[in-house]
């Protein structure tokens, strides 16, 4: 009998952690209704089409640069999936004017004057691992340097993957401090992330 209850509290006692870890969330809940914080400059919205981490720390050193830099994680809810075009990516400066992301060509003809700023990004980046590891990693690939492989208008993803990569925004006259918001808009849904710098 004794054997029986030890087998029983060992074959409990994974399952009590499991669900003591799920249960255990970091993720903080923001003024913003369905966002999150997750870090300092981590923020997440969890959607019916996607679930997006963006990450911020390195944008809140740039103040007055003409390109905004954001990390972003995406991947999608259990039996979902969703294709996110480009040109559906931007930020919303704090005067309200809606700025698209970067297309290639821009990015690459700034890609020289940029080099410097892109390796301090790699530097001052937060991780964005908050996806389960079951999923397949990949890449959010709008921008890829010069002779460096070949840039996407486009990445799907799913609930077996989870894609990561950098995002650039030129800002006519600068970036300004403020309340910045990050959207995306999708099929059947949007995404609307705001965030301070």
């Amino acid at each position: 009998m004794k054997r029986l209850n030890r087998k029983i509290t060992m074959m409990i006692l994974p399952l009590g952690l499991v669900v003591l870890a799920i249960g255990c969330s970091s993720a903080v809940p923001t003024d913003t209704p369905g966002i999150d914080q997750l870090g300092k400059s981590i923020l997440r919205q969890e959607g019916p089409e996607v679930d997006v981490v963006l990450g911020y720390k390195f944008a809140r050193g740039t103040i007055g640069n003409e390109w905004l830099i954001l990390e972003m994680a995406i991947s999608s809810p259990a039996k979902t999936s969703a294709k996110i075009d480009r040109e559906n990516v931007w930020v919303k400066a704090p005067d309200g004017t809606k700025i698209p992301a970067a297309t290639q060509k821009l990015f690459g003809q700034a890609y020289p004057q940029l080099r410097k700023v892109i390796a301090a990004a790699d530097i001052a980046r937060d991780p964005l691992e908050y996806f389960p590891p079951s999923r397949r990693p990949c890449l959010v690939q709008f921008f890829v340097p010069p002779g460096a492989g070949v840039a996407y208008d486009t990445v799907s993803v799913n609930d077996r993957r989870a894609c990561q990569g950098r995002l650039y925004f030129k800002i006519p006259g600068g970036i300004d401090p403020g309340r910045w918001t990050f959207g995306i808009d999708l099929e059947e849904s949007t995404v609307r992330i705001p965030f301070e710098l």
